[in-house]
């Protein structure tokens, strides 16, 4: 028999929940974020796999940033590609944290490094999960467009849909 020893850390279910969620949704932001970056360069999944979130942004940003403006929606990857970028930081800010007990004796995780102070309550996990989903959503809508489907088969990519 294996005993269940998670419980003996005290943190309120709905606060690991929260954490969950917004881990989860993170990993499924960047992944969207590397298909993209494959389909406009090939190669860049096995690139990506080795780096961290930061840097797949950054060179996300710069892939971005040399596509035509004459391309029909650049300004709105270059904008999401940017987003990403930003909302890399504030994940670091939430897995960097450190546990801690807030003065109502709530556990928390408490960030206090070189991008500021953050104190992650629950509204604040539950609004930057939504920001991550918003964010999903729009790398989904990018990637599924005719457009990219053109880039993928350029690249000698098969056709992707989004039932796979």
């Amino acid at each position: 028999m294996v005993i269940d020893h998670s419980k003996r850390i005290p943190v309120a279910d709905e606060y690991v929940h929260a954490l969950g969620r917004a881990t989860y949704n993170f990993a499924y932001l960047e992944w969207s974020i590397i298909w993209l970056g494959e389909a406009l360069q090939k190669g860049f999944i096995e690139s990506a796999k080795k780096l961290t979130a930061g840097k797949i942004a950054k060179q996300f940003i710069s892939i971005c940033d040399k596509i035509p403006k004459t391309v029909p929606q650049q300004t709105k990857l270059v904008k999401l590609a940017e987003r990403f970028g930003e909302l890399v930081v504030e994940r670091d800010k939430l897995i960097h944290g450190n546990p801690y007990t807030a003065v109502g004796g709530e556990q928390r995780l408490r960030y206090d490094g070189r991008h500021g102070l953050e104190d992650w309550t629950i509204s604040m996990m539950k609004e930057f999960s939504s920001n991550l989903a918003q964010a999903s959503y729009i790398a989904s809508e990018l990637l599924y467009s005719g457009l990219y489907q053109d880039y993928l088969g350029s690249l000698g990519h098969p056709p992707i849909s989004p039932d796979k």
